[in-house]
């Protein structure tokens, strides 16, 4: 299992538009990865604090199993 996290951009619909773009962290355990997924913009935490993964504001993991085919193809993964 690999621990990952990857910044998505938003768009929100208040504010001037120059304050209107944003970006969440979101963190998901790979049941069974272990690679380099920095292309697809993941980036592994395995050997960061829990203090580190905290400043991204990222509180718990979302467990993803092998069979998960659509969270994968979400977030830009292709399983070999």
């Amino acid at each position: 299992m690999g621990r990952y996290i990857k910044k998505f951009k938003r768009v929100g619909s208040m504010g001037p538009t120059e304050e209107r773009g944003f970006a969440v962290w979101a963190g998901y355990e790979l049941i069974g990865m272990e690679d380099d997924l920095s292309d697809a913009g993941l980036i592994r935490v395995d050997d960061w604090s829990e203090a580190r993964i905290a400043e991204h504001g990222i509180a718990t993991f979302a467990r993803v199993e092998p069979d998960d085919e659509a969270t994968y193809a979400k977030l830009g993964v292709r399983r070999k």
